[in-house]
C-alpha cells in the first residue's frame, strides 16, 4: 500500500505485470487528485498506470508537467483529467499535460476523459496586464480543480474564466490585472475588461486587446492548450509595440520518444 493508491499483480504469458490505480492525495474542492507525479514512482518495468473516473492529475508549475511518464513500456489508462499550468499574465507560455521521458509507452485516452496542456498567458497592455491562461494567472488567483479562476483588480481588471481569464483595459492612473484561468474542462473564457481581450474557451486562443495596436489593451488568456491574445502599448504612436501572448502547453510532449495513442476522448494542445 502506499498514500496514493494500490499495486495489483496481473499474471498472463510474460509473466506479472504491474497495474497502479491511483487515489487521491488530499481532496480539492472536493475534487480527487494527485499533482505532478511520474510513472516510476507507482510501475516497475513498464506496468499500467490507472487515472479513473472524475479524476485529476495536475501541475502547478509551467515547467513540470502533470504526468511525466519516465517508465520504459509503461501504458496509461485514462479515465479522467490531465492537465497542464496555465501561463501567468503577460505573455508566459503554458505547461505541459504529460511529458514522456522513456521509450514505448501507450496511452490510451477513454471517452469523457480529459488531457490539456495549460493556456497561455494574455500579453501585456500599455498599463493593465494579460489574462491567465487556463489553469494559470497572477493578477487573480487561478482557480482550483473544478473552478473558474478569480477576477483581477485595480482599474478596468479582466474577469475570471473558467479557462482563459480576461485581458486588463487600457488604464490612465495605474495598472488593472487580468483575471486569472480557471481548471473546469472544457471551460469557458472570461470577459476581457474595459476592451481587453476575452479569455479563450476550452481549446481557443484568446482575443486580442481592442483597438489594434493604437490601443494599449492587454489580450485575453488562452483556453485549454492554446495560445493567450496579444496586448498592445501605445507609448509612442509613431512605432506601437505588440505584445504578444504566450504559446498553449502540450497535452503531450514526447522529448523525440515514440509512443502509441489511442484518443476517445479530448485532447487539448499539441501531440508531439
Amino acid at each position: 500500500m502506499t498514500s496514493f493508491g494500490y499495486n495489483v499483480l496481473a499474471f498472463g504469458v510474460g509473466g506479472a505485470k504491474n497495474i497502479f490505480t491511483l487515489t487521491s492525495e488530499a481532496l480539492i474542492n472536493g475534487q480527487s487528485n494527485a499533482k505532478q507525479i511520474k510513472t516510476s514512482d507507482f510501475l516497475n518495468g513498464g506496468g499500467t498506470l490507472i487515472v479513473p473516473a472524475n479524476f485529476w492529475v495536475w501541475s502547478d508549475d509551467t515547467s513540470k508537467a502533470g504526468l511525466i511518464i519516465d517508465t520504459a513500456n509503461a501504458i496509461i489508462e485514462n479515465s479522467g483529467k490531465i492537465i497542464g499550468k496555465g501561463g501567468a499574465n503577460n505573455g508566459t507560455d503554458g505547461g505541459d499535460a504529460i511529458s514522456i521521458t522513456a521509450s514505448g509507452v501507450t496511452i490510451i485516452n477513454y471517452s469523457g476523459a480529459y488531457i490539456a496542456g495549460g493556456g497561455g498567458g494574455g500579453g501585456q497592455g500599455r498599463n493593465g496586464l494579460g489574462g491567465g491562461g487556463a489553469g494559470g494567472g497572477n493578477g487573480g488567483t487561478p482557480g482550483v480543480l473544478n473552478a473558474a479562476g478569480s477576477n483581477g483588480a485595480g482599474e478596468e481588471p479582466g474577469f475570471g474564466g473558467g479557462a482563459g481569464g480576461g485581458g486588463a483595459g487600457l488604464t490612465n492612473s495605474g495598472a488593472g490585472s487580468g483575471g486569472a484561468g480557471g481548471r473546469i474542462l472544457p471551460g469557458s473564457g472570461g470577459a476581457g475588461g474595459g476592451g481587453g481581450g476575452a479569455g479563450g474557451s476550452a481549446g481557443n486562443a484568446g482575443s486580442n486587446g481592442s483597438g489594434g495596436q493604437a490601443g494599449g489593451k492587454a489580450g485575453g488568456g488562452g483556453g485549454w492548450g492554446a495560445s493567450g491574445g496579444d496586448g498592445y502599448y501605445n507609448g509612442n504612436p509613431g512605432s506601437p509595440i505588440t505584445r504578444s501572448g504566450g504559446a498553449g502547453g502540450k497535452g503531450i510532449e514526447s522529448n523525440s520518444n515514440g509512443f502509441t495513442l489511442t484518443n476517445n476522448g479530448t485532447i487539448y494542445g499539441a501531440q508531439s
